[in-house]
């Protein structure tokens, strides 16, 4: 066993290997970038780790040298912070140990190095400064107590002597040129990884800053481009906004409508039926063409007026009109074919003929319109053929000769004759006494009972004969002079005289 420990002595003493635990990852850890300048979070742990190890202090002194040594701003000002907390906190065994002549000489090069950053530098000096108002009155920190003279720290109110450039290198004088030598190479790649560092964080900066840039433009764009979207959908609202339809005010404008749509389509049959196929097609015809068009138009507006008005009356009225159009435009599409048949011909035909065709409201008032003309011109022609043809009223009763009347005209040959004024007048006294027998209207009545109907049918014609004969002269009995027509007449009016 004895042999086996010696050769793990030597061997380490040959390769000069450093104990490494818990203590290094943890000064590791606390001078990271995670960390604040001043924070003290983690520094319990370290301190509890440090008393826990017969090695603690010198691996924790090593750690910090390290730092202190070759780290970056941030790091050194770290190492400086937790440095000053286990001197306070560590005990006597850190307080006794830690100021070796490695961490010395570390702490000298960097207060006399002019590129350390000011921050640190600053803190270097109040921690000296601490340490001396502290352990100045303990004979066993006496070291410790007078490092800032060491360092070249000037107590507060003391002017900092002049250090010349031999000043300066006597910091490292006495310890041969080869440590100044690797101390100044150090040194420069330090400089030269905090160069790159910070050329490294600069740049990111920039990316940074130009993706926040074009992140902001970009949501900028976004907003001017949802408010443009907004202004141009509200200014299309304001502009597409109509005034609600009103039937009884566009009744004027749907019937002209209808008229140009009827008109249109029958333009379009028209033209169509004009073209010679023989010698041009509907496509190459003008006059087609335009009546194509016009239909179009023409459909569009019945199309409208198809979807807003609804009145039954008018809406059946648009439909037709838009199905004359439709087949007009059909007939021009199967006519549109390169080669059109007999069967084509005839299909169209029937199509058109199929378009159950309604009249119009204004179709019918101009059929009212012509009626009341009609009707006008024949009554001025009547009046004027009585006028001119004296036999017009004796027509009449010749025109009746060869009618029945049914029942009522059978029973026409029973009736008494036609009453007729008495030869000589009567008078006052006489006409009293034979008022009572004269007949009552029943006397001069022609109703005929149910059962009389049967047996007298057979005589309608004679007795129709009859009539007419009685008919006739009564008409020579009016044209007899006033002088014969002394009898009174029952029905006369009674204050002709």
């Amino acid at each position: 066993m004895s042999a086996i420990a010696l050769a793990k002595q030597a061997y380490t003493a040959l390769n000069r290997e450093k104990p490494h635990s818990s203590i290094t990852d943890w000064v590791e850890i606390l001078t990271s970038t995670n960390y604040d300048d001043e924070a003290y979070d983690g520094i319990p742990e370290l301190v509890d780790s440090i008393n826990i190890q017969a090695t603690g202090p010198t691996e924790a002194s090593r750690a910090i040298r390290k730092k202190l040594k070759h780290g970056n701003a941030h790091q050194q000002y770290r190492a400086l912070v937790i440095l000053k907390a286990l001197v306070e906190n560590g005990g006597d065994k850190f307080q006794t140990s830690f100021a070796d002549s490695q961490l010395v000489d570390a702490l000298k090069m960097l207060a006399a190095e002019p590129t350390t950053d000011p921050k640190v530098k600053k803190k270097l000096s109040m921690v000296l400064l601490s340490w001396h108002a502290q352990f100045k009155d303990d004979s066993s920190m006496h070291y410790v107590a007078n490092l800032y003279k060491t360092c070249g720290v000037n107590l507060p109110g003391q002017r900092a002597p002049k250090r010349s450039s031999a000043t300066y290198g006597s910091d490292f004088a006495g310890y041969g040129p080869e440590y100044e030598a690797e101390e100044r190479q150090r040194r420069l790649d330090r400089e030269r990884r905090e160069r790159e560092m910070e050329e490294k964080r600069e740049r990111e900066r920039d990316e940074k800053r130009k993706r926040e840039e074009e992140k902001l433009k970009a949501k900028q764009d976004k907003a001017l481009e949802k408010a443009k979207r907004k202004q141009e959908e509200e200014a299309r609202r304001r502009g597409v906004k109509r005034k609600p339809f009103n039937f009884e005010e566009e009744k004027p404008q749907v019937l002209t409508a209808i008229a140009g749509a009827s008109q249109a389509s029958i333009n379009l049959v028209n033209a169509i039926t004009l073209v010679n196929t023989e010698t041009d097609s509907v496509q190459s015809n003008e006059r087609v063409q335009e009546c194509l068009g016009k239909a179009k138009i023409a459909r569009k507006q019945i199309v409208r007026y198809i979807q807003l008005v609804e009145n039954e009356d008018m809406i059946g009225t648009l439909i037709e009109a838009n199905d004359r159009i439709i087949a007009a435009i059909e007939m021009y599409d199967t006519l549109s074919k390169p080669v059109v048949t007999e069967q084509d011909v005839q299909n169209v035909q029937e199509g058109l003929a199929a378009v159950k065709i309604k009249d119009s409201e204004l179709g019918r008032l101009q059929e009212k319109q012509r009626a009341a003309v009609q009707r006008s011109l024949g009554r001025s022609g009547s009046n004027i053929a009585i006028r001119g043809n004296p036999d017009v009223g004796q027509s009449y009763v010749r025109d009746l000769q060869d009618l029945s009347f049914g029942p009522l005209g059978a029973e026409q040959g029973s009736l008494p004759p036609p009453i007729r004024p008495s030869a000589a007048r009567r008078t006052s006294s006489e006409e009293s006494d034979n008022y009572g027998h004269r007949g009552s209207l029943s006397d001069y009545s022609d109703y005929v009972p149910s059962d009389e109907e049967t047996p007298n049918r057979a005589s309608t014609s004679s007795r129709a004969r009859g009539y007419a004969a009685a008919s006739t002269n009564d008409e020579g009995y009016h044209k007899k002079p006033l002088a014969a027509q002394e009898p009174e007449d029952p029905f006369a009016d009674p204050f002709a005289d």
